[in-house]
């Protein structure tokens, strides 16, 4: 039995001292809104964005303004993103991605979006929508891999 308090006693505050840095370096979501990540995405090697789907097709209906926020985090800093999304006829076929921000993140850490966008003015609105990242190389021409996050948060009517 005391082996099993000494164990514990010993055990659980590095348990503790651990989960403690790991829970504050992530986006945190607003009520009302949706977190999407952390998801493990990559580039092609070049500049050219590569659309990476965080979200399940969502009905677009009432989704009107967004602000986004993003995170990258557990790069070479060979990665940027930036979030994006696309649009479908029957949640099936997907259009092109556009990007809801034309800036990428380019450093570890989180950007709080401040302003809400019309996403209908992205792209052709159809019944279905996905959220996610786009992701390229900052520099060099290796795959890059990093780790993202996207925070959509709607504007109420």
């Amino acid at each position: 039995m005391d082996v099993k308090r000494l164990f514990w006693a010993r055990v659980l505050p590095v348990c503790l001292l651990l989960l403690s840095f790991t829970a504050e370096a992530t986006i945190r979501r607003t009520p009302g809104s949706w977190l999407f990540g952390q998801r493990t995405v990559f580039s092609d090697g070049s500049a050219s964005p590569i659309f990476h789907p965080l979200s399940e097709p969502m009905s677009s209906a009432g989704i009107i303004n967004v602000r986004v926020s993003t995170e990258l985090a557990e790069t070479s800093g060979n990665c940027k993103l930036r979030p994006a999304l696309r649009w479908s006829d029957d949640g099936i076929g997907w259009g092109a991605a556009s990007a809801i921000v034309a800036t990428y993140r380019t450093t570890t850490g989180i950007d709080y979006g401040s302003n809400y966008i019309d996403i209908t003015a992205l792209g052709t609105p159809k019944p279905w929508v996905q959220f996610g990242l786009e992701v390229a190389n900052n520099s060099g021409t290796r795959v890059e891999v990093c780790n993202g996050a996207l925070l959509v948060d709607p504007k109420e009517k």
